[in-house]
């Protein structure tokens, strides 16, 4: 077995630019090694998370090796003032590949590899097989990947612990070792040091099924994929939601259906949910499908905002401006008189829109002639004059005339 059968079994061309995540272990430092020896042009990036009072040796060994070959190495260190008390691992791993990919798309490095072999990739299956059983996390560690906008590989699925560490030991590789990887206060670490052995013993062969049912589930995720696709692209609304018309999905079975959703969510939102969909909510409303986070949105009260001034709205940044801005969304236009002064926030509940006709209408009447259900009403953007309402986002906008009126027009960053 040779890594290089990973490059051509996956048709990557070796003339490319290649960022190794490197942490100094054995895993990185023999994958570092290998692709040297390929003479490819391949960089290292580190991040200490200074968890560990020795993590400053890790940096050591790799400016060590990266020095010796010539190798472009980048560090970064996290500030402990930036850990949290709660959560440290989710955050070190969110902090560690904000930095590689920032370093990746800054070096203009093709891909991003790390270190997962094969093990890793048994533990995952066996972790995510106890904590969900959903099929899609069980091989989320696949071979070939995105993260963050960066195309991600990870050569080493086919190679054992065991085999690494020998690897390192034959090529006389220095390498550190997590100590935090001995003790059993995770259940990956329970499971690297109790189960997985056993598993072993019954069947010597087993991270090569490992990673022969992540190949096998990658080929049918490609299959699914289509088929979602085939339905319909979500439509991106009010910023904070996605709808479909109903018809789209209308023949699909009820399990076909939370399959669909289940997809949409990781593409949309980057989390994996149960048949439940999690902290999601699925809503039709006249001829849609809505998908949302689950909870409310604030209603926010109108403030005064001023005249080509940006300012912010449920955590999206808007402009009201007097002449139309090319490098900005524009989201509606009104005319009104001039020298007027302006409010924004969310429609108060219960008000009334004024017609052409000079009569009054709800305003629930307009949201549900354009199909905004209740929940996210509060996301569509009012403009006030006068305490009048004035526009409402995909909702109305003042259709009387004004003499001597400006057109107004308000743009999204």
């Amino acid at each position: 077995m040779k890594i290089i059968d990973f490059f051509e079994d996956n048709k990557i061309s070796l003339d490319k630019k290649f960022l190794v995540a490197a942490s100094a272990g054995p895993d990185s430092m023999a994958l570092l090694d290998m692709l040297r020896k390929m003479n490819v042009e391949v960089i290292a990036a580190h991040f200490d998370h200074q968890l560990r009072s020795d993590s400053e040796d890790e940096t050591k060994i790799l400016q060590k090796y990266c020095g010796r070959y010539d190798i472009p190495l980048f560090t970064a260190i996290w500030p402990k003032e930036s850990q949290p008390s709660r959560g440290i691992e989710a955050a070190a791993r969110d902090a560690r590949y904000d930095f590689l990919t920032k370093v990746a798309k800054a070096e203009k490095a093709d891909y991003l590899l790390t270190a997962h072999h094969g093990d890793d990739l048994l533990e995952n299956i066996l972790l995510k097989f106890i904590r969900s059983g959903n099929p899609e996390e069980m091989n989320s560690l696949q071979a070939v990947g995105k993260m963050h906008g960066v195309s991600l590989l990870r050569p080493l699925l086919a190679y054992s612990k065991q085999e690494l560490l020998d690897y390192d030991q034959k090529n006389a590789i220095e390498f550190i070792v997590d100590s935090t990887n001995n003790e059993d206060e995770t259940m990956r670490n329970r499971l690297r040091h109790h189960v997985v052995p056993l598993l072993k013993k019954e069947n010597p062969n087993l991270i090569s099924n490992a990673l022969n049912y992540s190949r096998k589930m990658t080929d049918l995720d490609k299959f699914v994929e289509q088929k979602v696709d085939d339905v319909g692209q979500l439509e991106p609304f009010l910023g904070r939601a996605y709808r479909i018309k109903s018809e789209k999905i209308a023949k699909l079975s009820e399990n076909e259906q939370i399959i669909f959703w289940q997809r949409n969510i990781w593409d949309k939102f980057h989390r994996r949910v149960n048949q439940n969909l999690g902290n999601f909510s699925v809503g039709e409303y006249q001829g849609y499908f809505y998908l949302f986070r689950k909870g409310e949105a604030p209603v926010i009260a109108p403030s005064q905002i001023k005249l080509n001034v940006p300012f912010v709205f449920q955590g999206e940044t808007f402009v009201l401006t007097d002449k139309q801005e090319k490098d900005k969304v524009e989201i509606g236009n009104f005319w009104f008189k001039e020298k007027n002064t302006f409010k924004a926030g969310s429609l108060i509940p219960g008000s009334k829109l004024l017609l052409q006709d000079g009569k009054r209408t709800k305003a629930k009447k307009k949201f549900a002639e354009h199909a905004i259900p209740l929940s996210l009403r509060p996301l569509c953007l009012t403009i006030y004059a006068d305490n009048e309402p004035i526009f409402v986002e995909k909702t109305y906008q003042n259709q009387n005339w004004i003499e001597n009126g400006k057109q107004y027009f308000l743009c999204k960053y």
